[in-house]
């Protein structure tokens, strides 16, 4: 997209002269349009459908430019519904009975009843603010609808200008020499257009073209001999039916055929979707280019208003016409001498839409449709190669592909399929698991002897901890099976996987399934399985699927799963059940082995013991309060004690628990400093104190029991340094 760069802002008249010249390339492409619809058994409505146009998209400019958000728009009628709406068209109107007008009447119904129902959603859309949540539909879908938009233009225009339907008929006519020939001028055209585009910029070069070939082709005809009725016969001039054109009058609503239009009701709902992404993208194509910030929401709601007026007039869907006012903005126009010149040119032509009608050759409208297809084409498909990744641009090839087959209505579904698959096959490839650990390096936040964490250090492998992320669905929790089923827990048995879901945001039922199916692989490998961080939400959808879920048990049968209120608590359960397998030193009341196991067997353990003080606590006695200066050391020989953080509002934050072996209060003597947390008992405990004073009379007294002192406080504080490091890895 280019950018808008900052400049001078340009005079009333210079700005009227910019709009009027984008006025007559707007009008070029109502004609185009109108062309499309009104060919054939229609041809006498074609200059009342290109009056119509031509009103609206003056119309459309005044809404927009009054009530809209941006400094500069330029309203259009929309080219990306044609191809798929014209067929709809001509199909109804030749169902429709009474005299030959009440075909043109139903056509012109049909188009304005698609506008109406645009206009209604645009507005809807827009009321309830939903304008930002349609703009994230799938890119890869928006551009192979509008390659395939740009391709049954492309078709249309053949059917111009060969007088055949469906592609096996052009495809005939187009061998014919007189059918190649007849389609030659109206692909030069669009060709030198496309080419002059990629030389100069603006709506300039297009209108010089346009007006080349007019001069061109009439050049031919008085080479030629020919009279405009005998170009007229020949099919260069589009024929207005016997009587010449229609206008406008009541008899319009009077022979519409109404029944008719509800059998086109789905083509009604394709025109209103690709309609809503059409004027997002035009939308959110100019805010871009222009640098402006822009209500989406506001821009729908104006839009479907506008719309709702056109269509009741027989105009087709329009809105913000995203070349043009780019262009404008980039030139620095005055909007309202802008608007002035372009409405002014548009309701001259709307007044003699006929006569102009009559004038521009067959092949001139052709054109301009081709050059608007392959734009479309070259945008959305070939350069779009360079912009998306293969997968989505297969997406966009596909959608192209089935609307050539079998139409654009069956291509929506295709495409929205294929992005569906592409979305699932991309998140299947996201990691679902988030961290995987073990107790070997990652342990609860229970604090145990030295002989316990050496076991653990040496067989925590045995206990495996996998944090999963993301959406939970049949395809990510296959991922997490096969982890398990080709990568091996450990060799100790038993063994234990705690699965934490405190990340997982999104599930379905068919995780329930998959976790099924994990249960009894873990069961076939004697593997406890502990499931932790689950949200209300998803437990009820577990347990409603009958998933074997405890939450009382203590052991859990392999192929079941245990669950837990945190992350902490089940590692604590698996480390306990794992030391107990390991038939490890578990939790002793006998102070004196616990104190060699810290000392090391040093020889003046006993003398250092006898320095301490025993101390008896009950449940929920404290034993440290936070602010305290008192700097005594603690040792706990048994029982439970926990340590517990003040918060200024609310209630305090359990962050350990300490099992016998556990030094408590070691820090604040090493610094110095006053207590920074509470310390209860959660179980019947016996610590055996070792006061201040006393440490104090020891570094003077006895440096060598005072060094001993310090090296088993150091082995202390190192080994909870290691937990916490532990802690904040798993975090």
């Amino acid at each position: 997209m280019v950018r808008v760069q900052p400049t001078p802002q340009t005079g009333p008249a210079q700005s009227a002269l910019v709009g009027a010249i984008l006025g007559i390339d707007a009008a070029g492409h109502c004609l185009a349009l109108a062309t499309v619809f009104f060919v054939g058994g229609l041809a006498a409505g074609l200059g009342l459908a290109t009056a119509i146009f031509l009103f609206s998209t003056a119309l459309i400019t005044l809404v927009l430019f009054r009530f809209g958000g941006f400094r500069i728009a330029l309203g259009i009628p929309q080219d990306t519904t044609v191809a798929i709406l014209a067929p709809a068209v001509a199909l109804v109107a030749a169902a429709a009975s009474g005299p030959p007008e009440a075909q043109v009447a139903t056509a012109i119904a049909a188009i304005g009843a698609s506008a109406v129902l645009s206009g209604l959603a645009f507005w809807l859309v827009g009321r309830l603010g939903l304008g930002r949540m349609l703009r994230m539909f799938p890119y890869p879908v928006t551009a192979g609808f509008l390659a395939s938009s740009g391709v049954l233009l492309v078709m249309a225009a053949l059917s111009i200008l060969t007088g055949a339907q469906g592609y096996g008929a052009i495809a005939a006519s187009l061998a014919t020499p007189e059918g190649l020939w007849g389609v030659v001028p109206a692909i030069a055209m669009a060709l030198a257009l496309i080419g002059a585009l990629r030389i100069w910029q603006g709506s300039t070069p297009v209108l010089v073209i346009i007006l080349l070939f007019l001069a061109g082709f009439y050049a031919a005809l008085s080479w030629l001999g020919l009279s405009r009725a005998e170009a007229t016969a020949l099919g260069l001039l589009p024929h207005l039916g016997e009587g010449g054109g229609l206008g406008p009058g009541l008899w319009m609503i009077r022979l519409v055929d109404w029944p008719l239009l509800l059998t086109i009701a789905p083509t009604f709902a394709a025109v209103i979707l690709l309609n809503l992404i059409g004027v997002l993208l035009n939308t959110s194509g100019v805010e871009l280019a222009t640098r402006q910030d822009t209500d989406e929401n506001r821009e729908l709601r104006v839009t479907g208003l506008g719309n709702i007026v056109i269509g009741a007039m027989g105009g087709i869907t329009s809105y913000l016409q995203g070349g043009a006012s780019i262009i404008a903005a980039r030139l620095g126009v005055h909007g309202g001498g802008l608007v002035f010149g372009h409405v002014a040119v548009l309701l001259i032509a709307c007044v003699f839409a006929e006569r102009i009608v009559a004038a521009v050759p067959t092949f001139v409208a052709a054109g301009l449709l081709m050059f608007i297809g392959f734009a479309m084409i070259e945008d959305w498909l070939i350069a779009a190669r360079h912009r998306l990744v293969t997968m989505d641009w297969l997406i966009v090839v596909g959608i192209v592909a089935v609307t050539i087959g079998f139409g654009i209505l069956p291509a929506v579904a295709v495409g929205l399929g294929l992005a569906v698959l592409g979305f699932t096959f991309g998140y299947m490839r996201l990691p679902v698991i988030r961290q995987s650990f073990d107790a070997r390096s990652h342990r609860s936040t229970l604090d145990r002897n030295a002989a316990a964490n050496v076991y653990l250090a040496e067989n925590g492998a045995a206990v495996r901890v996998l944090q999963l992320q993301g959406a939970l669905f049949f395809g990510s929790v296959e991922q997490l099976i096969d982890t398990l089923r080709h990568t091996p827990v450990a060799h100790q048995s038993p063994r234990a996987v705690i699965l934490d879901f405190s990340a997982v945001n999104t599930f379905d039922s068919s995780a329930c399934a998959a976790l099924e199916k994990l249960g009894n692989l873990m069961q076939t490998q004697n593997i406890a399985t502990h499931l932790t961080g689950m949200s209300p939400a998803l437990l009820a959808v577990f347990t409603r699927w009958g998933l074997p879920i405890s939450e009382t048990a203590e052991d859990v049968t392999p192929g079941g799963f245990r669950l837990w209120p945190s992350l902490d608590a089940a590692l604590e359960a698996c480390e306990t059940a794992l030391l107990a397998a390991l038939d490890a030193p578990g939790e002793t009341s006998d102070f004196a082995e616990l104190l060699r196991q810290m000392g090391r067997d040093h020889p003046r353990l006993s003398d250092l013991m006898d320095q301490m003080t025993a101390l008896d606590l009950s449940p929920d006695d404290t034993l440290i309060a936070a602010n305290d200066s008192q700097a005594d050391i603690y040792f706990l020989a048994s029982g439970r004690l926990a340590v517990l953080l003040p918060q200024r509002d609310g209630p305090a934050i359990r962050v350990r628990s300490m099992g016998p072996g556990a030094v408590v209060g070691e820090l604040a003597s090493l610094l110095d400093t006053p207590r920074n947390a509470n310390v209860i008992c959660e179980a019947t405990a016996r610590v055996y104190q070792l006061s201040a004073d006393t440490i104090a009379r020891l570094e003077r007294e006895d440096r060598d029991l005072a060094a001993l002192l310090w090296r088993i406080l150091a082995r202390s504080v190192a080994l909870k340094v290691m937990q916490t490091n532990a802690l904040l890895t798993r975090g």
